[in-house]
């Protein structure tokens, strides 16, 4: 009877389907319906229930045994078709395998179609969304969805603590502090190089040009528009060539929450060439002189960020003088460059904190990046899995973004991604789901200087109106490519 149905409905589709899209209806158990276009499906296997204890497609979470466990990604899955079964997504081909299954001890046998190789599981637990498969003492978590697997073991590893509202226990989780008690720089600036006369005469002049970055070494004297808009915004910033997206995420901070700041470390000497109020690694303040000279590619193609439509901003002008300086004092290196090493450089406060990872409830989480910003802190984090859904944009690891308050009750708050896409600007609406936010990192960094220039008025980030241009540059192939090969790497691109 239950075929039949499923006859009848295929047919009776296309009749109400719009002309081209043809598919079938699939009547589950409890009543709802599953509707999918032929494009969604390459075949159909009418499976008796005897022949089956398992069904579809599992997406491998994580491998335990004992204390000791290993994350996947969810790309490694098990797909069952009655008494076939394909494990795929180790690399290389697919393994095919006949399985018999046996119903009184809940445990299947599998036989390699071509290989002499004969695997063994027990099925320990069987939800619609998870299936555990015992093998020996090894455990294997699958998921019914990719997304649920790269989520998996951070849903079953709550935070330890009680959740709470109390934003002084909350603050009280934090790790990573950097404050230190030789220099206003924080700790990583400590024991590093001494400012002379000599180095503050070489990095005020403009006429010096910085070392290269990203194997970039043409400098090209470029028109140079301060503020777009007027103002400084989180739009001036969209990163290029030049892995060095922590800074980037520091630079539309600035922006966010003091524009003011930026306006009142710059000044334009009517000779295209910029002076820049910084500090060095003892926190004492030093000025650096830069031309309107950019980096670029062997092409003439900028290097440096800039604004929309390419053009050459504050942004760009500020990471000159930090490569100008890196240049002089040679601390961590442009690229990769960390949250707490760039903020400093313009504020003169490296004292910072983290929240690590599904250290802390969604709802802890989101009142922390509220009272962080809140109080002018530089706030920036990142992912540890790839490929969420946040809006129109998808999370990126190895990359930083930029906290902003949430548009609406449906976003926990907004992470600025400094490429800038789409039209939303390179914002990721983060949503109250707690399998996104636990993926979720934080670095935030003391204001210092920025501090007494703090707008009144925060609120959600509104992009200003652009049109693209067909020569927009986007991020290169390179820092594409790095993040999505080596996503767990240490630096952020």
């Amino acid at each position: 009877m239950k075929l039949q149905r499923l006859v009848f409905t295929v047919l009776m589709l296309g009749a109400w389907l719009t002309a081209g899209a043809q598919g079938f209806v699939v009547h589950k158990a409890d009543g709802s319906l599953a509707i999918f276009t032929s494009e969604e499906v390459d075949s159909v296997t009418m499976v008796p229930q005897d022949d089956a204890m398992i069904l579809g497609t599992w997406h491998l979470g994580f491998w335990k045994n004992g204390s000791t466990v290993i994350r996947f990604d969810g790309t490694e899955y098990m797909a069952f078709a009655g008494k076939t079964m394909v494990w795929g997504g180790k690399g290389g081909d697919a393994d095919v395998y006949h399985v018999t299954f046996n119903a009184s001890t809940k445990s299947f046998i599998a036989r390699h179609k071509m290989k002499s190789e004969t695997l063994r599981w027990y099925v320990t637990q069987q939800t619609p969304s998870l299936l555990v498969l015992r093998d020996g003492t090894a455990y294997r978590y699958f998921y019914r969805s990719k997304e649920e697997a790269q989520n998996a073991q951070m849903e079953l590893d709550p935070p330890s603590h009680t959740e709470t509202s109390d934003i002084n226990r909350i603050m009280n989780y934090a790790t990573g502090k950097t404050k230190s008690s030789v220099t206003p720089m924080g700790r990583h600036f400590e024991g590093k190089h001494v400012t002379t006369d000599d180095d503050r005469a070489w990095l005020l002049d403009p006429a010096n040009e910085p070392d290269g970055v990203a194997g970039m070494t043409r400098w090209v004297a470029k028109n140079i528009k301060l503020y777009p808009y007027d103002d400084p915004v989180p739009a001036d910033v969209n990163q290029h060539a030049i892995g060095d997206c922590c800074a980037m995420a520091v630079f539309a901070s600035m922006a966010y929450l003091y524009p003011d700041f930026i306006k009142s470390i710059i000044t334009n000497n009517g000779n295209r060439t910029y002076t820049v109020k910084m500090y060095d690694p003892a926190g004492e303040p030093i000025e650096v002189g830069v031309s309107n000279k950019i980096l670029c590619d062997a092409n003439g193609n900028i290097g440096q960020v800039t604004g929309k439509n390419n053009v050459v901003t504050w942004a760009t002008i500020m990471e000159k003088a930090l490569m100008k300086w890196e240049t002089i004092y040679k601390c961590v290196g442009v690229e990769g460059i960390a949250t707490e090493h760039a903020a400093p450089l313009f504020t003169g406060s490296g004292e910072s904190f983290a929240f690590a990872p599904n250290s802390l409830y969604t709802s802890e989480l989101k009142l922390a990046i509220e009272h962080c910003l809140a109080e002018g802190m530089i706030t920036v984090g990142g992912f540890n899995v790839p490929d969420l859904p946040c809006g129109k944009l998808k999370t990126v690891t190895g990359h930083a973004f930029t906290f902003m308050l949430a548009d609406d009750d449906a976003s926990v708050f907004v992470m600025r991604n400094p490429w800038g896409s789409e039209d939303v600007d390179g914002k990721l609406f983060i949503p109250d789901l707690r399998t996104t936010v636990q993926t979720i990192d934080a670095r935030i960094v003391m204001p210092g200087a920025a501090a007494p220039y703090l707008r009144s008025d925060l609120r959600p980030y509104t992009p200003p109106k652009f049109v693209r241009r067909s020569t927009d540059l986007g991020v290169s192939e390179r820092l594409l490519r790095r993040v999505v090969t080596d996503p767990n790497t240490a630096e952020r691109w």
